[in-house]
């Protein structure tokens, strides 16, 4: 009995030391991206050179350079250019990071903002080679790498090279893939709570019969060999599985991680979130399948097309419609249904004469509003933007009533707020609060979308409205904006998305 005792006491704490062991390893590669909590610094330009301002409108650093970048707006760190070689300088006028042959900024590929670098690390170049180093100098890598960049899409992972071979790193310096391969790319998972930071990584390297591709989790942990023709990841929202569609020797088939679901026996398998379910290819004939690998609908099918929550089946002119359980549905052939924001309503549509009528239905599937209009979509609470046959907007509720007058050629939700925007021929704006009561009208108006609230102004007039749409009348309290249209002497200019700076006028 005693000798019982002591093996399940060494088996638990082996199974707590493999807990530990993970838990440990998950935290080394959990990185924070910096957020900017306020706009400390701005680009200031004076006889086409540019320099630095503070919040104030103070003078930092002379325009005497033909670029600056601030890549941290709320900490004292500039990269001034003059020609091609860049000063690195605080609000002291200090120069840093001297003793390095040269340091860079890190650019963010396909980022249009203000904030298209990476926020607290820098590129240092030492003997011809490049390494990482944070904004307060401390070195992250050794200077041993050929080539350094952005990982697109993730912030906060680099693409590195040594002698044409690739791997990958991340801002705390941690190696995630040693330089090994030929091609690596992050497989752009992505979530609302850690954004592109448990992204993993398919791998590839040449072969003399192309290319064969492995994949990586995101700390770096191999899941499948590098034998593949093809890896997708299925990009959906689920923590506990990661799904694989992988192809060898040109037949698909699908993983869940490195646990075979799916035999490589398809031609193509594509997912497709709408239902959450695999559209299976085979001899030129089309089936469906869940995540878990059971086959809802065998591939005998001429076509299967998904609209909406719906399946739309067509085999030997025998059209039919199944929900995402493989259930057939009794229902129209050319009506579709959408999800909304809003679990209470549903989008219907239904094809007539080659034109698509929209209307709604509540969650039960009775018909609130028939398809009578061109086009609808979801607002907030139980509004509607609409399109009439005259091809005008405005809004309706769930009960069909026009509540904002069919007669603009422009309407929108402001992004994140319960507001919208609707414009005229005139190119009038009419904002319209949560309550759809119309709160202010103003010629040529631009709006600016804060945290906490939008401005609406023009050349004559500036509104500041809360995120209901209400008018704030004292704005004393309101946060700083993140590009004031006024800093001191100073006014804001700005001729795209990323490049905005301030002029003494």
């Amino acid at each position: 009995m005693k000798k019982v005792i002591i093996i399940f006491t060494l088996i638990v704490i082996a199974i707590i030391g493999v807990v530990v062991i993970k838990n440990n390893k998950e935290k080394k590669y959990n990185y924070k991206i910096e957020t900017i909590s306020e706009y400390k610094y701005y680009i200031y330009k004076e006889n086409n050179q540019y320099g630095v301002i503070d919040e104030n409108g103070n003078v930092i650093i002379e325009a005497k350079y033909n670029n600056v970048i601030i890549p941290n707006p709320s900490r004292d760190i500039f990269v001034c250019y003059v020609d091609e070689k860049a000063d690195i300088l605080n609000s002291n006028k200090e120069k840093l990071f001297t003793k390095y042959d040269s340091v860079e900024p890190i650019k963010l590929k396909n980022v249009a903002s203000t904030l298209a670098y990476e926020k607290s690390v820098f590129i240092y170049k030492q003997n011809e080679k490049f390494g990482l180093i944070n904004f307060e100098g401390k070195v992250l890598t050794k200077s041993i790498y050929d080539t350094i960049e952005n990982l697109q899409p993730t912030e906060g992972k680099f693409l590195v090279s040594q002698n044409k071979k690739y791997g990958i790193i991340d801002l705390k310096g941690n190696t995630i893939l040693k330089t090994e391969y030929d091609i690596c790319n992050s497989d752009g998972y992505y979530t609302s709570k850690d954004e592109y930071a448990k992204s993993g990584y398919i791998v590839g390297n040449k072969t003399n019969e192309g290319y064969r591709y492995g994949y990586f989790n995101y700390t770096g942990k191999k899941i499948l060999d590098l034998k593949y023709n093809d890896i997708e990841r299925v990009l959906n929202e689920d923590s506990k599985n990661l799904y694989l569609i992988v192809a060898l020797d040109g037949k698909y088939g699908l993983y869940n991680k490195s646990k075979k679901i799916i035999n490589n026996d398809y031609q193509e398998i594509i997912y497709d979130d709408n239902v959450d379910l695999l559209l299976l290819q085979k001899n030129k004939k089309f089936g469906v399948a869940k995540l878990d690998g059971k086959v809802l609908i065998d591939t005998n099918c001429d076509e299967i097309e998904s609209k909406g929550i719906y399946l739309y089946v067509k085999s030997s002119n025998n059209n039919k419609v199944y929900d995402n359980s493989g259930n057939i549905v009794d229902m129209n052939f050319n009506l579709s249904i959408y999800k909304t924001e809003n679990e209470d309503y549903k989008i219907s549509t239904i094809l007539n004469n080659n034109i698509t009528y929209y209307g709604i239905i509540d969650k039960n599937g009775n018909q609130l509003v028939e398809n009578k209009y061109r086009y609808l979509e979801y607002l907030f609470q139980n509004y509607f933007i609409a399109v009439d046959d005259q091809g005008n907007l405005g809004v309706i509720n769930s009960n069909g009533k026009t509540v904002v007058e069919m007669k603009y050629n422009s309407l929108q939700k402001v992004k994140g707020k319960n507001i919208v925007q609707a414009i005229n021929d005139e190119k009038v704006t009419e904002i319209y609060s949560k309550e759809l009561k119309n709160v202010l009208t103003m010629q040529d108006a631009n709006i600016s979308i804060q945290e906490d609230y939008i401005i609406v102004s023009n050349q004559d007039k500036i509104m500041y409205l809360d995120n209901d749409g209400n008018i704030i009348n004292d704005t004393a309290k309101l946060k700083k904006e993140n590009y004031p249209k006024k800093i001191g002497d100073f006014e804001k200019e700005q001729t795209t998305i990323e490049n905005i700076y301030y002029v003494k006028k």
